[in-house]
């Protein structure tokens, strides 16, 4: 929802002349330390049947909270193409 109101946005006000920028960021997977991230985890391991250390084990390319740090401070200060991203492990993309 994030990515398309940020497309949304940032639409609206160039049409307006606004001069605003509008971005979204998001995680390419889950992240275990987070309130999110640990339910996530602990409903999705126990559906597959198997502890959460192993279900953490097997995400590769996950972001850590220092990728998500360096990904807010290239978008703050950098110009990229495009309003919506993703961030992982390998670093800050546009998101598909």
């Amino acid at each position: 929802m994030q990515m398309f109101l940020a497309g949304h946005s940032q639409k609206d006000s160039d049409r307006r002349g606004l001069d605003l920028r509008f971005m979204a960021l998001a995680p390419m997977r889950i992240m275990p330390g987070t309130g999110v991230g640990d339910a996530g985890i602990e409903s999705i391991s126990a559906y597959m049947g198997i502890r959460p250390m192993e279900f953490i084990a097997g995400i590769l390319d996950m972001q850590t909270p220092a990728d998500v740090g360096r990904a807010v401070v290239a978008l703050a200060t950098q110009k990229p193409q495009g309003c919506s991203f993703a961030v992982s492990a390998s670093g800050l993309a546009p998101a598909a």
